[in-house]
């Protein structure tokens, strides 16, 4: 049976919005284990191609061993999908007629890149999706305990982050934390006992707060968003799938905006902001994973999709 690795969250369902078709020119990242890659392909033979983006050299090594008979069609990148324009000029590639993200963490990131992106796993303290300077490891043990304490509210949404700030400066002046396992128990001795049986292991939130501030998710999310749509042929189709509400949140306002939300007071009797009509939002309501699938992929339970037609 295939692993969670390949396993494409909402496939169907980002096939179906795309709405790609033959010859067109398609943008994914993050490509992961290229399992939307293999169904896109298929309805953009023979002569559509996809840009397949990745930062994790080993993804892309495996990506290319799965799309080995359609090397033809598909330009594997290691790049950041944020960096859409200046990865079309390399290729001289103008435009796209279908941009599709998949963001978040991938099960090969997880499970296979020791890079300590899980708190189950007792790794080095990295969390780098590239090769950027600062780890994990940099921000547990030099930040502030004011700088921790506001990226573990802001990025992790987490009610006790200024204890587990506090924790954590206490035990790094003792010894340094080198280790996810450090770290995550840690985060549990911060918190009382009640609170950890609600919400599950407070370790969760603390590493996803960490990800985002060592690979600066949130800015590349909102940069491949507005780039990405910019390269969009018109009637172009930009499909994203998001996993946690910070994401989603992004995703969500940027759609309005391109779809001409007006922020001017509403008593004005005209708009004056200079909101414009760009796109046409497809999905009016969030589009969510269905129970079988969430059986088959518990990864794919928090998974949203959203998407959009450029006008």
């Amino acid at each position: 049976m295939e692993d969670d690795y390949h396993k494409p969250v909402l496939l169907k369902e980002a096939v179906h919005y795309l709405n790609a078709t033959e010859g067109d020119i398609i943008f994914e990242g993050t490509l992961g284990g290229a399992g939307h890659t293999i169904a896109i392909i298929k309805d953009i033979a023979p002569t559509g191609k996809i840009i397949g983006v990745d930062l994790c050299s080993q993804a892309l090594s495996t990506a290319a061993i799965r799309l080995k008979d359609y090397k033809d069609q598909v330009f594997l990148v290691e790049d950041n999908f944020a960096n859409v324009k200046e990865i079309l000029k390399r290729l001289d590639i103008k435009s796209v007629q279908g941009v599709l993200l998949d963001l978040g963490l991938s099960s090969f990131q997880i499970d296979r890149s020791q890079k300590g992106f899980s708190y189950i796993r007792n790794e080095d303290l990295d969390m780098r999706f590239g090769d950027q300077k600062v780890r994990a490891f940099e921000v547990v043990n030099d930040y502030s305990e004011q700088k921790l304490r506001d990226i573990f509210y802001k990025f992790g949404e987490e009610k006790w982050a200024g204890p587990i700030a506090a924790r954590i400066v206490k035990k790094r002046n003792e010894k340094e934390i080198r280790s996810t396992s450090q770290l995550a128990e840690i985060v549990k001795s911060a918190v009382p006992p009640d609170y950890r049986h609600k919400r599950g292991h407070p370790a969760k939130r603390i590493f996803q707060a960490i990800r985002i501030e060592v690979n600066a998710e949130l800015e590349n999310i909102e940069k491949g968003i507005e780039d990405g749509f910019q390269v969009l042929n018109g009637r172009g189709r930009m499909v994203i799938i998001s996993y946690h509400s910070l994401e989603d949140r992004i995703v969500k306002n940027k759609f309005l905006d391109f779809a001409g939300r007006c922020f001017c007071p509403p008593d004005l009797p005209v708009c004056r902001c200079g909101a414009q009509k760009r796109a046409k939002i497809l999905t009016r309501k969030v589009v969510r994973p269905s129970e079988d699938e969430i059986r088959e992929n518990p990864r794919a339970k928090s998974a949203k999709l959203r998407a959009l037609e450029k006008l």
